[in-house]
């Protein structure tokens, strides 16, 4: 897959989709996370290994769905940083180089951007953007 790059209004446009997919991707991790946090011990061996059975299929069907969401995702050409807080980056280009617009679910617009290199703690207001983003 090749990665794709955005104006702010290309990946403005996508974010209503973008933020139902993080949504669904923030609820399966916490989903996991929380069924695992959770140990019940059985007298009976039996019932200890048909637990074991249902919280591993729970388990396996939720990380299938956290692999589909990703992909989604990426097919978009969004680059996902951090599920567990939906944050994402969508690339882009400033004066040549390569930068990141980048996304925190619930936030309503992208506000932000940073370098490559810089990332969340790096990030920038869009309006000190003086150059319209090139495609």
């Amino acid at each position: 897959m090749k990665k794709r790059y955005f104006s702010l209004s290309q990946a403005q446009s996508l974010l209503p989709e973008i933020r139902l997919l993080l949504e669904d991707l923030m609820k399966v991790q916490l989903a996991m996370h929380l069924k695992e946090g959770v140990t019940i011990a059985y007298d009976d061996p039996f019932l200890q290994t048909y637990e074991q059975l249902k919280h591993s299929a729970f388990y396996h069907k939720q990380s299938y769905k956290f692999v589909m969401l990703l992909k989604q995702l990426m097919k978009k050409g969004v680059f996902v940083k951090d599920p567990r807080i939906g944050l994402v980056d969508f690339y882009s280009k400033h004066k040549g180089k390569e930068i990141f617009l980048c996304y925190k679910y619930p936030e309503k617009t992208i506000e932000f951007w940073h370098s490559l290199d810089d990332g969340y703690q790096g990030r920038k207001h869009v309006s000190l953007l003086k150059e319209e983003i090139q495609k």
